[in-house]
């Protein structure tokens, strides 16, 4: 009697749905890897699952056996939330100040800027994912020196589609009335929390915002601790934060307001200067976010 043929390989939505459950654990795996909020999550979640069906299945039918299916989906849909990524925020790029002080630099700025982790965080994967060994007090002088970058902002396709005219539309008339209003709530905000400061701390906030300096040539300025100074803009940053959603002020309209001429921010307090000066957001909008 013939022996029985080879046992036809499952389909691809065979394959699917029987591993659904391994997909499943691998995408939030990828999700909690990449610090994606729940939202965020759900979405990539739904990205993965349609792009493993596109095609009738052509990912999972590629599976060749070679390695266990769960280390072949690791690999496939890491690379997606690569692609997912790109295409939310664009291709990242380094700093050319990240590049000259070395892979570490490069790493650390991927994590605080690209991934959005705050400086701990960023030093606890240095250690854990990378087996980066730099005692804490250099990644503070790497991060002292890196630049601020401004993250892209996307507009929706209906905001994309309108085009400014010589004449304004009235809804941009009113738009930009209460892009006013705005504005000077933030002014009397900030004026108002900036009043509450010591000169010292309104000096670190002209340096850091006003003239874009960075963490480590402001120590240096003032002879203060380059990690104190760190913790310190940090303690300054999230007090004004407050004070501003306590007004009800995001930090969306934050940003929005502070690039606008309509504020007026008074950073020294204590000088005879104009107050009409405005954040460098070159060097500073990320700590605003």
């Amino acid at each position: 009697m013939a022996g029985a043929g080879p046992q036809a390989a499952p389909t691809g939505e065979a394959l699917f749905l029987s591993q659904l459950d391994v997909i499943e654990r691998v995408i939030s795996f990828v999700s909690a890897r990449r610090h994606l909020p729940g939202v965020e999550a759900d979405d990539f979640e739904s990205h993965v699952k349609l792009k493993l069906i596109e095609d009738d299945y052509a990912v999972l039918r590629k599976f060749q056996g070679r390695s266990s299916l769960r280390t072949y989906l690791t690999v496939v849909i890491q690379r997606m939330f690569l692609d997912y990524r790109i295409s939310a925020w664009g291709k990242w790029r380094p700093s050319a100040e990240a590049k000259r002080a070395g892979e570490v630099a490069v790493l650390l700025e991927q994590l605080m800027v690209r991934d959005r982790c705050g400086f701990d965080e960023a030093c606890e994967l240095l250690e854990t994912n990378h087996q980066v060994t730099v005692p804490r007090k250099e990644l503070e002088a790497i991060a002292g020196r890196l630049p601020s970058r401004v993250r892209r902002r996307f507009e929706s396709e209906e905001a994309l589609a309108h085009v400014a005219s010589a004449q304004p539309p009235i809804d941009d008339v009113i738009a930009e009335r209460e892009r006013a209003a705005t504005a000077e709530r933030v002014t009397a905000v900030l004026t108002s929390a900036m009043a509450g400061l010591d000169a010292q701390d309104r000096l670190v906030l002209a340096l850091r915002f006003d003239d874009g300096r960075t963490i480590v040539e402001i120590a240096g300025m003032l002879r203060l601790d380059q990690k104190g100074l760190y913790r310190r803009l940090e303690r300054l940053l999230k007090g004004l934060r407050s004070a501003l959603q306590a007004e009800g002020i995001d930090s969306p309209a934050v940003m929005e307001m502070l690039e606008s001429p309509a504020v007026s921010i008074d950073w020294r307090g204590d000088t005879k200067e104009t107050s009409k000066v405005r954040p460098s957001m070159g060097k500073g909008d990320q700590e605003w976010r």
